[in-house]
């Protein structure tokens, strides 16, 4: 018998799972970006975690102005408030809190919209979305409760605290209860509820809590206790200003040092170009002169194409079904609400687990072509120039990315994406839950992903598009795989770095080092905004 006729079925047979797959990958992709969008962005509650730590700053803010204007700690103030007094924060938190709280409504009544279509929509997880988003908006409620209160909108606050029950009916919630609470110490005549300072302190921080156990004591005539919420807000106001400090610093100094290398760049294309980094002649003289030669790819688009779709259909199976059902038949899903360590492990085992797979998938679809030609998936850590490339490259990000990613919030207005790491980062009072994300993010997060992305899809680009087209769709890729809308533009950008990066060192560690430097600036902000 022929054998032919047999390859030539089992390359069919081949390229229709493919296609398959592919069909899949796509739908998945598209679905997911799209439930995606019925999500805040993580940005919008970052903002409001920076609000809170400002307010929290300015608990003792006038009464250092009174000891003195010169003091060190109000040259602190001046920095990271500004020179807006107390009512001006006070109004803009107020301002910041009101626009995320009507979003968070608008975005609960397409919940309602959503219901109405039972057949392309499940209601289990629906419930689960609104009961979530409820919950969420009776928080804010309350603190914008208090904001209104301090700008002098008494009866508005009671308004703000009176929807919360309106919203939550008879299921009511611990924080519907402390909207009862706030609502009866401002009313005329002031109503006390038993257990109120126990409901406040379990539902309300910072400021939020000094302003309602002041009223509460002021109320129940125990003046005693108000010189230990004044010690309280001294150690809050502390660790409100270093966390500020820390939060402040990676944008400022970061972005500066990037402005600073941009300058740079700008200077050499403009007065010595042939050395430029941007120089198609100096990318010549590497090829012709080093050991740094272009990419050689003996494959075509049908095996980039491969590989990227076994990859991200091993990954999806891995996350989304294959884990979850070993998890759950294990019991850990279900202890994993209470124990953010638990939490931390979901997140660092399915990773490495589905991100791993690539592995023997680039082994097997290359075997054909090995050994495969000089440059491929380098990393060579004895050239020093990849210390000097992932630095230079990770200031250089700074900018761009917080730029884009201000443009990409206000186009998106607030929607596109949930992270389900910053509850374990912001929540957590455990250090070894935040080890284990930072091992994630910072060490497997930018190995596997530059190995995949800037290792093998990059360069395998460059074969059918000129080398920025190849930078620019790799760029976006590794965007898209991160399956959220508010990410793309912003990580296509960072992306787009890292490819150039690795495209002039030709060393992987080049973009890792970059990539690594990136997360844990991120990460160590995170930390900042929600430690307790």
């Amino acid at each position: 018998m022929d054998s032919q006729p047999l390859n030539d079925k089992s390359l069919n047979a081949k390229s229709l799972l493919l296609s398959i797959l592919s069909l899949l990958s796509i739908l998945f992709i598209v679905f997911t970006l799209q439930a995606s969008w019925n999500n805040p962005q993580e940005q919008t509650k970052l903002d409001l975690l920076q609000t809170d730590l400002i307010l929290q700053a300015t608990q003792i803010q006038d009464r250092n102005q009174e000891k003195s204007q010169d003091s060190p700690s109000n040259d602190i103030f001046q920095v990271l408030l500004g020179d807006g007094t107390s009512q001006d924060i006070y109004a803009q938190s107020l301002r910041s809190y009101q626009e995320v709280l009507t979003a968070s409504k608008d975005n609960l009544k397409k919940f309602d919209r959503l219901s109405l279509d039972s057949e392309n929509n499940d209601p289990q997880v629906l419930s689960k979305l609104k009961q979530k988003k409820q919950t969420s908006i009776s928080e804010i409620s309350l603190r914008t409760g208090l904001l209104q209160v301090q700008t002098g909108d008494i009866q508005g606050a009671i308004a703000t605290w009176s929807s919360v029950a309106k919203l939550e009916g008879q299921s009511m919630t611990s924080y519907g209860l402390t909207a009862q609470i706030l609502k009866g110490l401002w009313s005329e005549p002031t109503m006390l509820f038993p257990n109120a300072e126990t409901q406040i302190r379990r539902t309300l921080d910072g400021w939020y809590r000094k302003a309602a156990l002041t009223k509460l004591y002021q109320s129940q005539q125990r003046s005693e206790k108000l010189p230990e919420l004044e010690q309280q807000a001294q150690i809050e106001v502390n660790s409100a200003i270093n966390r500020l400090l820390i939060v402040n610093s990676i944008p400022l100094i970061g972005g500066s040092i990037g402005i600073l290398v941009w300058l740079g760049l700008l200077i050499q294309w403009i007065f010595f170009r042939r050395s430029s980094p941007f120089s198609n002649n100096l990318q010549t003289e590497l090829d012709q002169n080093s050991n740094q030669i272009k990419w050689q790819v003996p494959w075509g688009i049908g095996t980039t194409w491969e590989v990227m779709v076994l990859w991200f259909t091993a990954f999806c199976l891995m996350t989304q079904f294959i884990l979850p059902l070993v998890f759950e038949l294990l019991g850990i899903q279900s202890r994993a609400s209470e124990d953010f360590t638990i939490q931390a492990l979901l997140v660092l085992i399915p990773y490495v687990l589905s991100v791993i797979s690539m592995l023997p998938i680039l082994q097997t679809s290359l075997a054909t072509y090995r050994p495969l030609p000089e440059g491929w998936f380098r990393i060579k850590i004895t050239a020093p120039q990849w210390l000097a490339w992932g630095i230079g490259g990770y200031f250089a990000s700074v900018p761009l990315v917080l730029i884009v990613s201000v443009l990409s919030q206000k186009f998106l207005q607030g929607q596109g994406g949930g992270n389900p790491l910053l509850p374990i980062l912001t929540d957590s009072q455990n250090n070894l839950p935040k080890f284990l994300l930072w091992t994630t993010l910072a060490i497997a997060a930018p190995f596997f992903e530059e190995y995949l992305f800037r290792g093998f899809l990059l360069p395998s680009l460059t074969k059918f598009l000129p080398v920025w087209g190849a930078i620019a769709l790799s760029g976006f890729f590794f965007a898209l795989a991160h399956l959220n809308i508010a990410d793309i533009i912003p990580l296509t950008t960072l992306g787009i770095v890292m490819g150039f990066v690795y495209w002039r060192s030709k060393n992987l560690l080049s973009s890792i080092l970059l990539h690594c430097l990136w997360n844990s600036g991120s990460f160590l902000a995170l930390i900042a905004l929600g430690g307790k």
